[in-house]
């Protein structure tokens, strides 16, 4: 049970630090544990892997051997146990991650969205500061019409001629990427890279020998014929035990996928003598609900830990920090405010989280605890096991505690329909006790509220007008119903 003493005083204090955070510059110096002046860190790779969520890799304790590549970046890095998206969806959760806002300031809360005008992106910032930018992007989620293009003198968003995909092979994403680190050694600029690959999103397409070596006993695939977009709400019933275990093979094929594409483009930072110069931040926009709830397969509309969770990795030079693991919360709206932290750069306006460095130069330290808020578009079907009426306009937003968690989805009329978590011994999120400790739920529903307001999300945000061609996309993705 959640004592409701104990969130109050802790409501207190973050509230009090929530407040110092929205006002406050982000300046904080560096600490001798960092690279010395022989090892200057110049440059900045964002590598971002949509949809993976960390209980799958090795370096969080999965017991398959799906990410050597990542877990060897991890030992020599700092990982981040309990890292959590600002949204569940993959065009707001990129759109936090390169502003340092959440979705409710910078505007982009749906896919087929854009940020608002006149939000400084990452990009921008290092561009203003005289670095070289180029993006590589493997979705049509995150095509320019984000207008997360701002500030990259490349923004490589090619997926072949129109209507024939709305994603790419990582490969061509990871060559494109590494062309383009092969071209800056005619530049003396500082470079920022960011490398967005597709997989494992849905629809966990591996090359069959890399699903199998999970299904031991098996010599094919047997739901590679299946339709691309069954029936995500019934199929964890109307799948078979194997199938269910083949389709997670097939995910889990696909990040052994994507730990190569990561390989390649660090052996090409080494290749070019840049890795004693270059910090590597490894994450991903979300997670994914596999079979652990009615709708599977799938991500977005509901915040819960299998698709708020990511990964989150910080390699530094001279692998400086090696095999720190940090259990603080964190969110990844924090980025940005550590990027130019570490960087020593001029913070834009606006910025919502907070620099992480002080947690990676001293881990120990007693400081007080910080919420994560994640936000989701709602859509009812997705989550049949609720009986009161939802609304489908606004935000379904979600407040998370170390041990709590408070998810409110909207209703009619300004009123919200309450989930409280004990994350302690529910990891899952199965029970529901909001009936059982409802001032504990008006405690946290007060401080999410005090954050819609600082944040400027109200959560009733209506869902955009969308043109065929960009409906048929977000069909294709997953994103939208037949």
């Amino acid at each position: 049970m959640v004592g409701v003493e104990r969130l109050g005083a802790i409501v207190s204090v973050q509230l009090r630090w929530l407040g110092a955070l929205v006002a406050a510059a982000f300046a904080v110096a560096c600490s001798g544990d960092l690279p010395p002046e022989s090892i200057e860190p110049r440059n900045l790779v964002l590598l971002s892997i949509d949809t993976l969520r960390p209980d799958h890799l090795g370096c969080y304790g999965y017991r398959r051997n799906t990410s050597p590549k990542i877990d060897r970046l991890a030992r020599h890095g700092v990982l981040f146990e309990q890292a959590i998206t600002a949204h569940v969806t993959t065009a707001p959760s990129h759109a936090t991650i390169l502003t340092g806002r959440y979705p409710g300031s910078h505007g982009l809360t749906r896919n087929g969205m854009a940020i608002a005008a006149g939000v400084p992106t990452l990009a921008e910032v290092l561009a203003a500061d005289g670095w070289a930018t180029g993006a590589f992007v493997s979705g049509w989620t995150l095509q320019r019409h984000t207008a997360l293009d701002r500030g990259f003198e490349i923004y490589d968003d090619d997926l072949g001629p129109p209507r024939t995909g709305a994603r790419r092979d990582g490969a061509a994403t990871t060559n494109a990427a590494v062309d383009w680190l092969r071209a800056r050694a005619a530049d003396s600029r500082r470079f920022f890279l960011f490398l967005h690959l597709f997989e494992p999103h849905w629809p966990y397409d591996p090359p069959q020998g890399t699903a199998l070596r999970f299904l031991p006993g098996r010599y094919e695939l047997t739901t590679i014929g299946k339709p691309v977009h069954i029936d995500r709400r019934l199929s964890v019933n109307h799948l078979t035990a194997d199938e269910r275990d083949e389709y997670v093979a097939r995910y889990d094929g696909e990040i052994v996928v994507a730990d190569e594409l990561v390989q390649r483009l660090l052996d090409t930072l080494d290749d070019l003598e840049l890795t004693s110069t270059t910090v590597v931040i490894l994450l991903s926009d979300h997670g994914e609900t596999l079979f652990e709830r009615e709708w599977t397969m799938d991500h977005g509309a509901r915040p819960y830990d299998e698709q708020a969770r990511v990964p989150l990795v910080l390699h530094l030079p001279g692998d400086r920090l090696a095999g720190r693991r940090i259990p603080d919360q964190v969110s990844l709206v924090d980025i940005v405010p550590t990027v130019v932290d570490f960087f020593s750069i001029e913070p834009p306006d606006g910025l919502q989280g907070r620099s992480l460095l002080p947690l990676v130069e001293i881990p120990d330290a007693e400081r007080p605890v910080v919420p994560a808020y994640t936000t989701a578009r709602s859509e009812p079907q997705r989550v049949p096991h609720i009986r009161d009426s939802l609304s489908s306009h606004g935000l379904v937003c979600a407040l998370r505690l170390p041990g709590t968690k408070l998810v409110e989805f909207p209703m009619s009329r300004g009123r919200w329909h309450p989930e409280l978590f004990d994350l302690r011994t529910d990891p899952g999120e199965q029970t529901n006790l909001a009936d059982e400790d409802f001032d504990a739920v008006l405690a946290l529903h007060g401080q999410l509220e005090a954050w819609r307001v600082a944040t400027s999300s109200d959560g009733e945000l209506p869902p955009p007008t969308l043109d065929p061609e960009v409906e048929e996309a977000l069909k294709e993705l997953g994103y939208m119903e037949e």
